[in-house]
């Protein structure tokens, strides 16, 4: 079983690389306007997952056992959320009364398809690492 510290400290580490990496990869897509919506999305998704990473950093202790696999669970929830939300979008690309073309709806479902999938992985691998 590993420590809680270990865990969350590979946690946050592959959640800055994953926030890195998606702030990267979207800057380059969001400059073609076929993927500018599928670029805007992930730039976003990063943005906040590297906030997150560096929360953690200046927050310094590692949080207790029980409470961040709780979390971490919960999250996993949420996950899914994510995965069928982007789903639903790039299924069924709504344009919200003509505010959103239905490409736009499919690049940014897309997106959060594969950020909610991301992040659930993350996620639950650090969730069953912390199994008692």
């Amino acid at each position: 079983m590993a420590s809680t510290k270990a865990v969350a400290g590979t946690l946050v580490r592959r959640l800055r690389r994953w926030g890195t990496a998606s702030l990267v990869v979207a800057g380059a897509l969001a400059l073609f306007p076929r993927t500018r919506a599928f670029g805007v999305q992930t730039a976003m998704w990063g943005a906040v997952d590297l906030a997150l990473a560096m929360a953690a950093v200046r927050r310094g202790a590692a949080p207790k056992r029980g409470p961040l696999r709780r979390l971490l669970l919960i999250n996993t929830a949420l996950d899914v959320g994510y995965v069928a939300a982007g789903a639903h979008l790039a299924v069924r690309r709504p344009t919200f009364g003509g505010r959103l073309s239905a490409a736009d709806a499919l690049g940014h479902g897309v997106a959060v398809v594969i950020q909610g999938a991301a992040l659930f992985l993350l996620d639950l691998t650090a969730a069953r690492r912390l199994r008692r």
